[in-house]
């Protein structure tokens, strides 16, 4: 039998069954795709609180914000807590990433209550900072994918 921490099994898996060798510059592609979704749709963000600013509509800039942020803070969390992950480790990992699911949506709705109860922060700009973000991540995924198929 294998052990498990040997570098054969890292490469062949405890039972001797091939598995996925993920080499040291696609982590680093993925960690840089992630920092450019991360500024990209930071940017486009950006560009639509001071377009809302810009035309005097101040709590929806506001809302937009807290859109944005929260979108972007949830995008965040999950590449951190699946970025360590590796495929051997995902069946035991499954417990720790279903908790860290459950805080970070714990966390998002609390900010959404402070966000609307407290700052009366624009439902419908917060809304559309949600979507305009997530549809912009949505979007450079796709063109990423698009571009390793060609």
């Amino acid at each position: 039998m294998r052990d498990v921490g040997s570098p054969a099994a890292a490469l062949w898996g405890p039972r001797g069954a091939p598995q996925a060798f993920i080499p040291v510059f696609a982590l680093d592609d993925q960690a840089t795709f992630a920092r450019g979704t991360l500024g990209c749709a930071a940017a486009v963000g950006a560009a639509g609180v001071v377009g809302l600013a810009v035309l005097g509509h101040w709590a929806w800039a506001a809302g937009f914000a807290v859109g944005v942020l929260i979108s972007l803070g949830n995008f965040h969390l999950i590449v951190r807590a699946v970025s360590g992950m590796i495929p051997t480790a995902a069946v035991q990992g499954a417990g720790v990433l279903w908790k860290g699911a459950m805080f970070r949506l714990a966390i998002i709705g609390v900010v959404l209550v402070v966000a609307l109860v407290v700052f009366r922060v624009s439902l419908p700009a917060l809304a559309a900072g949600l979507l305009i973000t997530q549809m912009t991540m949505i979007t450079l995924w796709l063109m990423r994918a698009l571009r390793s198929l060609g």
